[in-house]
């Protein structure tokens, strides 16, 4: 069967992606997701999956995958085009068999939101993605117009189950990247285990991908992760110090240093260790020290432009606050050149101050610190957040 190339993307046929209460869809991107984990071959050969096939397969633009038309149109890399070079280019694959005939057996990628446990209770986070945060709201009732809806913390306990547990030992061995995420992936018991179960040969064909905070390390899993091909693992951090501690509130950066040094002392030859950071306004001003610490200890930052909640991001800067980046950052040459150049460039692009998201932001940081009992006037430059 003929495809279009514009169109295609292998995410229906080899894809599974779940969401943090659970529910199935094609990709993180997808704008819409169907039934429950225990009921994925009634997904897999839904009408509504049958369709999204046959519009990626005919040149059709699925309005479900406007995330990735989106990046495509700015010229940027969408995530259907990663996966085309990817899980499509597998050599075990056969492409044309399973476009043709979809087989459940043949599914290869599982992207697994575990849930909403987690230790930290980020302030750019929901409750949705954190047990920490949804306790917080529930204690702090001040705390609900932070957040657009309420939150019940049953519909996030469905990985603590033994059936998720089994489904996970029925699925994943035939995997070849399997990428979990939180919450805070390291905190569940069972990630052992199954990642255990998958077949050694197995293991020496899959990528394993974590996106953690880092406060917990399990030498063991570790031990295990030198049999995959490959194990991705992503550490969120915001700037350095106080800042990190502030944004990630719970952490502490000593603690964060300490378990990276742990890790790059092990020398897993199949480890791809990278920092991921939020740019957004509580942070801006530490993401130059965060650079050169990163850059000494030789670890690549990914960026992320933080667009939800609004307030947070960077057009609530002051102008002022972007220049001095600028200019601070012009003559730099170090690892992390593809970062710094990203944040130059988001930098310029949102140069103009929206004094509404920046009254809104400090409105916002004001409430928060008033149950956490911090200040935000101690890790954030005035002139950053200047109301005039």
């Amino acid at each position: 069967m003929s495809k279009k190339k514009d169109t295609f993307c292998v995410a229906p046929w080899y894809s599974v992606f779940l969401d943090s209460q659970g529910k199935l869809a094609p990709c993180c991107k997808f704008k819409n997701s169907y039934t429950n984990y225990d009921q994925i071959e009634k997904y897999f050969n839904s009408n509504e999956i049958k369709d999204l096939r046959h519009d990626l397969l005919n040149g059709i633009k699925n309005k479900n995958c406007s995330s990735c038309w989106k990046d495509e149109d700015n010229g940027g890399d969408s995530l259907r085009l990663i996966l085309n070079r990817t899980t499509a280019l597998h050599g075990s694959l056969n492409l044309s068999k399973q476009i043709k005939n979809p087989q459940l057996s043949e599914v290869k990628s599982f992207d697994l939101t575990l849930g909403n446990l987690c230790n930290l209770k980020c302030v750019m986070c929901t409750p949705g993605l954190s047990s920490q945060l949804l306790a917080e709201v529930t204690l702090n009732p001040q705390l609900n117009s932070r957040y657009k809806k309420k939150f019940d913390q049953k519909a996030f306990d469905w990985p603590k189950s033994e059936d998720f547990v089994k489904w996970c030992e029925r699925y994943l061995p035939q995997a070849i990247h399997i990428k979990l995420t939180g919450g805070e992936p390291f905190l569940l018991p069972w990630i052992h285990e199954v990642i255990e179960t998958i077949p050694e040969k197995q293991k020496a064909k899959c990528i394993l991908h974590f996106t953690t905070n880092l406060t917990k390390i399990d030498d063991k899993l570790f031990e295990t992760f030198k049999k995959f091909k490959a194990v991705w693992i992503s550490v969120s951090v915001e700037g350095t110090g106080s800042t990190h501690e502030y944004l990630r509130h719970g952490h502490s950066w000593e603690l964060l240093t300490k378990n990276i040094q742990n890790i790059l002392e092990k020398k897993i030859d199949s480890l791809v260790f990278k920092v991921n950071h939020v740019i957004q306004t509580p942070s801006y001003h530490s993401i130059i020290p965060m650079t050169e610490f990163f850059d000494k200890i030789g670890l690549e930052i990914h960026p992320i432009l933080l667009s939800n909640p609004k307030h947070f991001h960077i057009s609530a800067l002051t102008e002022e606050a972007k220049k001095e980046f600028l200019d601070k950052s012009k003559n730099y040459n170090g690892q992390n050149q593809k970062f710094i150049n990203f944040v130059r460039s988001v930098s310029q692009e949102y140069m103009k101050q929206d004094i509404l998201l920046t009254r809104a932001c400090v409105d916002d940081l004001m409430n928060l610190d008033a149950v956490r009992k911090n200040s935000y006037t101690g890790i954030i430059p005035e002139k950053n957040l200047r109301l005039y």
